[in-house]
């Protein structure tokens, strides 16, 4: 009887000792999560620095294309290249060189008439139209000229650009992320508080706004009206670079 008593006991105070344990495991970690959730909590701002600036463009760039339409193929290339080399000559007096003059579309293709039901074989369109960069801009009235006085089909999307815009971008860059560290420092200021480090860098890029004056006509439109080079204004391109730099502050 008494042996049955103390094994009572024993097991009482076991069973006691587990249910502490358990309780003091479960609130004791939940204090902990706690105190690990403050200590990592991090205070933080979001500063925008920006920069921009305006370039008088450097080169300019235009398209063209010549087409020809013949039964036989050969014949109809044969005319092309025979006016694209002429062209490309009188550029060439003009200062252009040859590797500011590329093609980026040749095109053969087959045309036909169709009436009443019935299929016609009226020849083939041979096309060529060409991209031609312009670094003189002092050239760009002339260049136009000698392209509008050419037995040309059309001529379109005359824009003026920086050459070397990557460089402008650049710096740019490093204008907005001092613009962005000038805020940062008024804004802590003007809370009163500490900038620690730099949590996060965001770049939204640059933004060019450029004048892009559009030169079209078409082979109708070449009259006496279009003989004199015309003149073209390139006005100025706008940069603009824009950052966002997060900053732990204490």
């Amino acid at each position: 009887m008494e042996v049955d008593i103390k094994s009572s006991v024993v097991t009482n105070i076991c069973l006691i000792v587990i249910v502490v344990c358990v309780a003091y495991l479960i609130f004791a970690g939940k204090d902990i999560s706690v105190d690990m959730t403050q200590s990592n909590l991090e205070h933080t701002i979001s500063i925008d620095g920006k920069a921009e600036t305006f370039i008088k463009p450097d080169t300019a760039k235009v398209s063209f294309g010549v087409t020809s339409k013949n039964m036989s193929t050969d014949v109809a290339t044969k005319s092309v290249n025979e006016r694209m080399e002429t062209l490309m000559n009188e550029l060439a007096q003009n200062s252009v060189e040859e590797k500011d003059i590329k093609t980026i579309n040749y095109e053969i293709s087959p045309e036909y008439s169709y009436n009443e039901g019935s299929q016609r074989f009226e020849g083939y369109r041979v096309s060529q139209r060409v991209e031609v960069i312009i670094r003189d801009l002092e050239k760009v009235s002339g260049v136009l000229g000698i392209v509008n006085s050419a037995d040309l089909d059309n001529v379109s999307q005359l824009t003026f650009f920086v050459d070397d815009e990557e460089k402008i971008k650049m710096q740019l860059r490093e204008e907005a992320i001092a613009d962005a560290k000038k805020n940062a420092a008024q804004v802590a200021k003007d809370l009163g508080v500490q900038i620690e480090s730099v949590v996060s860098f965001y770049d939204y890029g640059n933004d060019t706004a450029t004048p892009q004056p559009m030169y079209a006509m078409d082979k109708v439109g070449m009259g006496a009206e279009m003989a004199s080079a015309p003149v073209i204004p390139e006005g100025e391109n706008q940069f603009v670079s824009k950052v966002s730099v997060t900053y732990k502050i204490k």
